[in-house]
């Protein structure tokens, strides 16, 4: 296969900043829904420090789908663009989990059906830095592709990874006020027919704004229940089991409409550095997650644990006070603390000696909540890649505890459910090497009618068991004046 060449219709991009890139904003959400399909996807970040991107982009018609889960994995094409990227993969198989134990640096080489995208990934690589790649979602319990956990809960029907190969976006600069249609394609000319077309459609189809319904909204777990599995915790963390652990409890309803209308709704109210809304056809994610997951470029690897959290105040006076009774709180610098150093244990195993700590227990500002976080950084050594980094530092520390494995065993022991996506990591893996992940919280799961919406609370040895239950609701109140 020939290298698909890049193409920008420069007429539209000057065409369009006169016309509405001054709505700062809005313009990424009106042009996704001129152009949106049954699969597409919208990546947004709004400012919350330096460390976040200024960027919003919007992927739509993939070539194909690359879904795997347990020891199957298929490979799906979605048009005829995506025959050329599959020449000596087979489109669907069975590839057996290794057996044995792993030093701590091989455990992202362990054989199983992840082997697919490695395989994918080099077999189709590009020197220059693009945004062509696989885009897509990682579940929670894609780490069993890596770590033996016990399976004592029933399946949820979450695949451990569903991918799609995007070739067409709408890219945005919002400082710049700069918007591109980019299309890769094998031929200028087909390039330039693809994004004509956006910019048609951008042109010529009516802005028109959804509606949506949630009904019967519940939490799976009362107050004296989580209270309960709060006081369990303390005692697992007493007696030396655990230093610190996540357990989580969901909200589950119906839901009816449009998905992307909860989004935009969602984006307003609790605008953060990892929005996204991605449609896989038959099912949605809806979030507004504050965290990364691990972000690689050029070779440098980056996480930004945040742990610690207090409600937001009602006035500026209410505020800083509550800002500062979480900057003086042993029991949140404990809990960043444990993640820092889960944190540098992971980037260790596929960097190079030196990994960095950097705006410690700085603290960002959402608009219900505040936390506080860190960011730790580091080189990756040669021999590994982005995909390495992501599975070296899975789960997030922030969604499982430490030390993590013995916390996702308990988690598997105490919760009610399944986690599915909440906790897993959406974003990107792009042909030239590239990745930008964030950690799947704060975020609704739409599929056959039914909405789900989790939310967790680290806890300690001192936590108190009815703070804990109010943080859940704290991290979920955001979402809940969506349909309260």
């Amino acid at each position: 296969m020939g290298r698909p060449l890049f193409y920008i219709f420069n007429n539209f991009e000057m065409k369009f900043c006169k016309k509405s890139l001054k709505i700062r904003g809005n313009c990424a959400v009106e042009t996704f829904l001129k152009v949106r399909e049954d699969r597409s996807f919208l990546f947004e970040s709004k400012d919350i420090s330096h460390i976040y991107g200024r960027l919003s982009l919007i992927g739509v018609d993939p070539v194909l789908e690359i879904r795997g889960k347990d020891n199957k994995y298929s490979i799906e094409v979605l048009n005829e663009r995506g025959e050329q990227y599959l020449e000596g993969m087979e489109l669907e198989g069975t590839i057996e989990k290794e057996e044995g134990s792993f030093e701590e640096g091989e455990r992202t080489k362990r054989k199983n059906i992840s082997q697919v995208i490695r395989k994918f990934l080099n077999k189709n690589k590009i020197e220059e830095r693009e945004f062509i790649g696989l885009y897509g979602a990682f579940s929670y319990d894609f780490i069993r592709l890596f770590e033996d956990l016990p399976n004592l809960l029933p399946e949820n029907g979450v695949e451990d990874f569903r991918l799609q190969l995007f070739d067409t976006f709408v890219f945005f600069d919002h400082l710049k006020e700069v918007k591109e249609v980019i299309a890769y394609r094998d031929g200028e000319h087909l390039a330039e027919v693809a994004c004509k077309d956006i910019v048609r459609k951008i042109e010529k189809t009516e802005l028109k704004h959804g509606e949506y319904k949630i009904s019967d909204a519940k939490f799976d777990m009362e107050k004296d229940e989580y209270m309960k599995m709060v006081d369990g915790a303390r005692e697992l963390a007493r007696e030396g089991e655990l230093f610190e652990i996540v357990y989580s409890n969901t909200l589950n309803g119906g839901f009816d409409g449009d998905p992307f209308a909860l989004y935009e709704k969602y984006a307003d109210v609790n605008p953060s550095p990892y929005l996204f809304f991605f449609d896989f056809g038959n099912e949605q994610l809806v979030g507004a997650s504050p965290e990364m997951m691990v972000r690689c470029e050029h070779g440098d690897v980056h996480l930004r644990p945040i742990s610690g959290t207090a409600k937001r105040g009602d006035d500026p006076v209410e505020d800083h006070e509550n800002m500062m009774k979480l900057l003086n709180s042993d029991k949140e610098r404990s809990e960043l603390d444990m993640l820092i150093d889960l944190g540098r244990n992971d980037l260790s195993r596929i960097c190079e000696p030196g990994v960095e700590i950097s705006d410690y227990r700085f603290v960002e500002k959402y608009s219900k909540v505040m936390h506080t976080v860190a960011h730790v950084s580091g080189k990756l050594r040669e021999g590994y890649t982005a995909f390495d980094s992501l599975i070296a530092c899975l789960n997030a520390g922030t969604l499982t505890g430490a030390p993590k494995v013995a916390a996702m065993e308990h988690i598997e022991k105490n919760e009610k459910t399944r986690r599915g996506y909440y906790g897993g990591t959406i974003g990107y893996l792009t042909l030239s090497g590239e990745m930008d992940t964030g950690i799947i919280i704060r975020t609704a799961h739409i599929k056959n009618g039914a909405l789900s919406f989790r939310v967790g609370a680290t806890l300690l040895y001192d936590s108190d068991p009815a703070s804990e239950y109010q943080e859940t609701l704290d991290k979920a109140k955001a979402f809940l004046t969506l349909f309260s």
